[in-house]
């Protein structure tokens, strides 16, 4: 049985199918010794070399994909620690990608992009047909933001913030913004957007209303909502529920769970003498009935 080679590398975390396809382009995939193209299919006995490593053992091995949600805090980069980091922001040594757990034959891709001065949800998978499919479809998912502001104003209303800002010469909508109370001067409010948006898009919406923002979280992506109870720097694989609902945002079948190295079975040296005797008759064949 065949299978699209940019596919089948996608599957065990090499990378989105788009970056694998730039890959062949460039000469960096190897199939049986000759370059490999975006549309080549690979089947069993096939030798496949990615920048000079041969990984065909590493396409051998059954791998359930995982998606993993992660609390990012403010400061760290997600894939490079060379990323540029703003005035006042804290300084994270390690990556997103460093400070996640090791996964045999395959990568963590993210999901959702986020920039070092992102806090918040962050999903990451194994899954490049996955993590490709979302990245596709950014543009229309919908994304939620916990914002701290500083309220002065004893007759502020929550109503007052405009639903349509001007940043960078465009207008960016929001869809509702609901105010979830806090202490003193300081307020959270959410907010939920058509799509991702930067967040200085975000802030740009509270500073229309003349309002100060002190902190910038994101809440929800799509169907998936940021745990309460999820500690920053903390991450927690889905639920089956979350995972078949956020392959179905990405109109993709939801993964087998069951998909593990297959064990063979027991030799018949292994069982106990008095079960090998069983059933038979010496010198003579069972008859078939």
């Amino acid at each position: 049985m065949s299978e699209r080679l940019h596919k089948l590398l996608a599957q065990h975390g090499f990378g989105s199918r788009r970056e694998i396809e730039k890959w062949m382009l460039a000469g960096r995939v190897l199939l049986n010794d000759r370059p490999a193209q975006p549309g080549d299919r690979y089947v069993e006995g096939d030798r496949v070399i990615v920048d000079g490593k041969d990984v065909t053992s590493r396409l051998r091995v059954a791998v359930a994909p995982k998606v993993l949600i992660y609390h990012k805090p403010l400061g760290q980069p997600v894939e490079t620690r060379n990323e540029a980091g703003e005035a006042g922001e804290s300084i994270e040594t390690e990556t997103v990608l460093e400070r996640l757990p090791r996964v045999r034959g395959a990568r963590w891709l993210p999901i959702n992009a986020m920039q070092r001065g992102d806090s918040g949800l962050l999903l990451v998978t194994t899954d490049g047909r996955l993590a490709d499919a979302l990245s596709r479809r950014a543009a229309g998912i919908p994304t939620s933001y916990a914002v701290r502001v500083l309220v002065t104003d004893p007759d502020f209303d929550v109503e007052s913030i405009p639903r349509v800002v001007r940043y960078n010469e465009q207008a960016v909508e929001f869809d509702r913004i609901e105010d979830l109370g806090g202490s003193g001067a300081n307020r959270w409010i959410r907010v939920d957007a058509p799509r991702a948006h930067r967040r200085a898009a975000v802030r740009a919406l509270f500073e229309a209303r003349g309002l100060g923002v002190s902190r910038l979280i994101q809440v929800r992506f799509g169907p998936l909502e940021l745990p309460r109870d999820l500690p920053r720097g903390k991450h927690r694989e889905l639920s089956e529920a979350e995972l078949e609902a956020l392959y179905a945002l990405a109109d993709l079948k939801p993964p087998r769970t069951d998909r593990e190295p297959r064990h063979e079975p027991r030799r018949e040296r292994n069982r106990p003498a008095a079960r090998r005797a069983s059933g038979r008759v010496t010198g003579t064949r069972r008859s078939r009935r």
